[in-house]
């Protein structure tokens, strides 16, 4: 498998952070390569949670199972493909004090026959990696860009 693993620091709360992550309607606000979600167990909140989803890569579209595979609240998200194109993407959360951390892994295995030449694996690769590393951008934009909740006014 491929690898692509990032940190970032976010100024929001590790629950407002996590809750984002946590809900698959924001997916594809932050992850670009999902192009259509739609859910396929009654479960959508935590384990249980399968999505039918649309990942595009370059200029070829690949229709993908999504699974969540381990949740735990304001600590982990796990989410692993069980056909189609054949992914793991896994956040971990951390409290530093008024901002979170967020770790993101990603792995990743081109689907066999999608490419013939080494140049055209390479080049996919390649985008592939920039989307996932790019979700963390954007990621991070959505939540420090989120407008913060007034204190009540006494």
């Amino acid at each position: 498998m491929i690898s692509c693993k990032r940190r970032v620091s976010i100024d929001c709360g590790l629950e407002d952070a996590f809750e984002y992550v946590a809900d698959w309607h924001n997916y594809r606000a932050f992850m670009p390569m999902f192009t259509v979600m739609d859910p396929t167990s009654l479960v959508q909140y935590g384990v249980g949670t399968s999505l039918d989803t649309t990942v595009a890569i370059g200029k070829v579209e690949i229709r993908t199972t999504l699974d969540i595979t381990e949740f735990l609240k304001n600590k982990k998200i796990v989410m692993k493909a069980t056909k189609g194109f054949l992914l793991r993407a896994q956040w971990e959360f951390k409290d530093i004090g008024g901002k979170v951390l967020i770790t993101y892994d990603f792995d990743y295995d081109l689907p066999p026959g999608l490419t013939f030449r080494t140049d055209q694996k390479n080049a996919l690769e390649r985008d592939v990696e920039s989307l996932a590393c790019r979700s963390m951008e954007l990621l991070k934009w959505l939540l420090d860009n989120r407008p913060k909740e007034q204190e009540p006014d006494y």
